[in-house]
Protein backbone atom coordinates (compact mmCIF):
# COMPACT_ATOMS: atom_id res chain seq x y z
CA UNK A 1 0.00 0.00 0.00
CA UNK A 2 1.22 3.60 -0.85
CA UNK A 3 1.70 6.13 1.69
CA UNK A 4 -1.28 8.02 0.89
CA UNK A 5 -3.32 4.86 1.22
CA UNK A 6 -1.57 4.33 4.62
CA UNK A 7 -2.34 7.68 5.78
CA UNK A 8 -6.29 7.45 4.59
CA UNK A 9 -6.58 4.30 6.73
CA UNK A 10 -5.34 5.14 9.76
CA UNK A 11 -7.93 8.31 10.00
CA UNK A 12 -10.68 8.04 12.29
CA UNK A 13 -13.92 7.59 10.32
CA UNK A 14 -15.81 10.98 9.66
CA UNK A 15 -18.35 11.56 12.20
CA UNK A 16 -16.67 9.59 14.90
CA UNK A 17 -16.50 11.53 18.18
CA UNK A 18 -13.73 11.76 20.20
CA UNK A 19 -12.70 8.75 22.24
CA UNK A 20 -15.11 6.47 20.25
CA UNK A 21 -12.64 4.85 17.88
CA UNK A 22 -11.23 1.45 18.14
CA UNK A 23 -8.43 0.01 16.55
CA UNK A 24 -8.86 -2.67 13.59
CA UNK A 25 -5.64 -3.75 11.44
CA UNK A 26 -2.45 -2.38 12.73
CA UNK A 27 -2.55 1.41 12.34
CA UNK A 28 -6.02 1.30 11.07
CA UNK A 29 -9.28 3.05 13.33
CA UNK A 30 -12.65 2.63 13.29
CA UNK A 31 -15.68 4.12 14.75
CA UNK A 32 -16.53 1.81 17.85
CA UNK A 33 -20.15 1.74 16.65
CA UNK A 34 -19.03 0.61 13.28
CA UNK A 35 -15.96 -1.59 14.79
CA UNK A 36 -18.63 -3.60 17.50
CA UNK A 37 -21.31 -4.17 14.47
CA UNK A 38 -18.70 -5.66 12.74
CA UNK A 39 -17.35 -7.80 15.70
CA UNK A 40 -20.79 -8.67 16.23
CA UNK A 41 -21.83 -9.65 12.53
CA UNK A 42 -18.33 -11.97 13.16
CA UNK A 43 -19.39 -13.76 15.95
CA UNK A 44 -22.67 -14.69 14.60
CA UNK A 45 -21.27 -15.94 11.67
CA UNK A 46 -18.68 -18.26 13.83
CA UNK A 47 -21.48 -19.62 15.68
CA UNK A 48 -23.76 -20.19 12.92
CA UNK A 49 -20.49 -22.31 11.29
CA UNK A 50 -20.17 -24.47 14.76
CA UNK A 51 -23.76 -25.08 14.89
CA UNK A 52 -23.73 -26.62 11.27
CA UNK A 53 -21.01 -28.35 12.07
CA UNK A 54 -22.22 -29.81 14.85
CA UNK A 55 -25.41 -30.84 12.71
CA UNK A 56 -23.21 -32.21 10.02
CA UNK A 57 -21.54 -34.50 12.49
CA UNK A 58 -24.96 -35.51 14.02
CA UNK A 59 -26.04 -36.70 10.34
CA UNK A 60 -23.08 -38.38 10.04
CA UNK A 61 -23.23 -40.61 13.00
CA UNK A 62 -26.56 -41.25 12.24
CA UNK A 63 -26.44 -41.95 8.70
CA UNK A 64 -22.51 -42.31 7.46
CA UNK A 65 -20.70 -39.71 6.04
CA UNK A 66 -21.67 -38.61 2.12
CA UNK A 67 -21.04 -40.16 -0.43
CA UNK A 68 -18.32 -37.85 -2.34
CA UNK A 69 -19.65 -38.88 -5.94
CA UNK A 70 -23.55 -38.41 -4.81
CA UNK A 71 -22.65 -34.83 -3.50
CA UNK A 72 -20.47 -34.07 -6.97
CA UNK A 73 -23.23 -35.05 -9.31
CA UNK A 74 -25.92 -32.81 -7.19
CA UNK A 75 -23.32 -29.81 -6.77
CA UNK A 76 -22.95 -30.48 -10.81
CA UNK A 77 -26.61 -30.00 -11.40
CA UNK A 78 -27.07 -27.39 -8.83
CA UNK A 79 -24.43 -25.11 -10.78
CA UNK A 80 -25.36 -26.09 -14.03
CA UNK A 81 -22.23 -28.38 -14.67
CA UNK A 82 -24.90 -31.37 -15.17
CA UNK A 83 -25.09 -32.64 -19.00
CA UNK A 84 -28.85 -32.46 -18.58
CA UNK A 85 -28.40 -28.52 -19.33
CA UNK A 86 -28.21 -27.46 -15.54
CA UNK A 87 -31.48 -27.63 -14.93
CA UNK A 88 -32.55 -27.15 -11.31
CA UNK A 89 -32.45 -30.39 -8.76
CA UNK A 90 -35.54 -32.07 -8.57
CA UNK A 91 -37.01 -34.65 -6.39
CA UNK A 92 -35.11 -37.53 -6.27
CA UNK A 93 -32.44 -36.66 -3.14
Amino acid sequence: MHAEGARHLGRREAGATEGTTAHGPPGVEISCRRGAAALEKAAQRQIERDNLDELIADFDKVHGPADPEAVAAKRARLTGGAPNGGAAATSGC
